[in-house]
């Protein structure tokens, strides 16, 4: 009876502790998500031609081998990106350039990145016409409705079409950028090639208080022409240890929807639309601080 009761009143102290937190994390939440800068997410215009850029992340910090593998590949097409600085975990910084670009590859991207274009649009009229077709409550289509119903089915055969053109021009693109040579060059902050826009990372300093609580990051874009901050997304994300919600696949530090700002880790992409998609990072952020604490 006496180990029972022992466990009964440590059981309680721990869900007493565990909500105390999560009212904690809300009411810090609310606070630092009401104070500036406001809102938490800006963006003064989108770019489709940054020509050049550097990262420095401060968090991580820096772009390891992996890491800025990934960031060429889903940057750098010569084109719309032709030069990449990135800060590496050494305090160095690194440039990446194409030697030479053939003709016949600056137009494969632009074709590619028209085609882009068109296969989003596609693919949101697709996606309109079937929301307006299916009942996703009760998973079917709504009376008078089926998938050959008009014009869901003209639409969702013009997006196969143009998915098929585009994967076509993404292996052709991919291969043609394979022969082309990669220039790196090693070099620092101060005497790296100047660059048109500047995209930082930096954790936000809470309170200490807050930290048990939550994270906080912030994503600065600068025209580094007009020294014009142009794009910043901050965020607050509520630790897991603080969160209603249990982490159900296991190693993430921070709830993954934020209480506010952006939550993706990939803001820069929202900002400069003609660079590709794809992974960012190795190891991503939420992983990363769940194995540093």
């Amino acid at each position: 009876m006496k180990k029972f009761m022992i466990f009964l009143l440590a059981l309680i102290t721990s869900i007493t502790l565990y909500a105390s937190d999560v009212i904690l994390s809300n009411t810090l939440g609310a606070y630092y998500c009401a104070q500036e800068p406001n809102p938490k997410t800006y963006i003064k215009h989108t770019i489709e031609e940054p020509i050049s850029i550097y990262w420095e992340d401060n968090i991580y910090p820096g772009f390891d081998d992996a890491d800025a593998k990934l960031m060429v590949s889903n940057y750098l097409d010569g084109v719309h990106l032709q030069t990449m600085a990135l800060n590496t975990p050494d305090g160095k910084v690194k440039v990446y350039r194409y030697k030479e670009l053939p003709q016949s590859y600056i137009d494969l991207v632009k074709e590619g990145y028209m085609v882009s274009k068109e296969w989003s649009a596609r693919k949101a009229a697709s996606g309109k016409a079937f929301d307006e077709a299916y009942d996703s409550k009760h998973g079917k289509y709504k009376e008078g409705y089926s998938r050959d119903s008009s014009p869901l089915k003209e639409l969702s055969a013009v997006f196969r079409e143009i998915d098929a053109t585009k994967s076509t021009l993404t292996k052709q693109i991919e291969s043609a950028r394979s022969k082309l040579d990669l220039i790196i060059t090693k070099t620092t902050r101060e005497q790296m090639p100047q660059m048109n826009y500047t995209i930082k990372t930096d954790e936000v300093n809470l309170s200490d208080l807050a930290r048990k609580v939550l994270y906080s990051d912030e994503v600065k874009i600068t025209d580094n022409r007009t020294r014009e901050v142009i794009a910043y997304n901050r965020r607050i994300m509520q630790l897991y240890s603080a969160s209603l919600l249990p982490d159900m696949s296991g190693g993430n530090y921070y709830y993954s929807h934020s209480l506010c700002g952006n939550e993706t880790e990939l803001f820069d992409r929202m900002v400069f639309i003609s660079l590709n998609r794809g992974q960012h990072r190795k190891l991503g952020l939420n992983k990363l601080l769940y194995k540093k604490h």
